[in-house]
């Protein structure tokens, strides 16, 4: 099946415009990342990091897949302005709201705990598991 008929599917399907798509789908790969990656980094600035790397990986391929037909019968160059705009465009739809994420929890405390954890119950001795 070819790309742009899978993507005009989804359109239509939902209901959405594109660019809300785009939105959706960089949160989506984001979000689902950082919960796949947590049982093999424990670090969560390090599962964002790679997070938001995965997220542009498929911004990009997205808008290669988009613009293969022209790529592989013109060439590179043969991508005018106006889809080059697009292009970019639809990769800061992709990526903006997941960098933006990114930014507050690791460069803020905004979504950082308050207080500390505290037990329910207070052991006594060491051997009382």
């Amino acid at each position: 099946m070819d790309f742009y008929i899978f993507k005009n599917s989804v359109v239509n399907a939902t209901g959405l415009e594109k660019d809300a798509l785009h939105i959706y789908v960089g949160i989506s790969v984001y979000l689902l990342s950082l919960i796949l990656m947590r049982p093999i980094f424990k670090r969560y600035s390090v599962r964002a990091f790679i997070a938001l790397i995965m997220v542009t990986a498929i911004a990009l391929l997205g808008e290669y897949l988009d613009n293969r037909q022209t790529i592989t019968e013109l060439g590179l160059s043969a991508i005018g302005s106006a889809e080059l705009k697009a292009s970019i465009h639809d990769l800061i739809n992709t990526c903006l709201l997941s960098y933006v994420l990114y930014g507050f929890t690791v460069w803020t405390k905004n979504f950082q705990s308050v207080s500390k954890v505290k037990p329910m119950i207070k052991r006594h001795q060491k051997t009382d598991y």
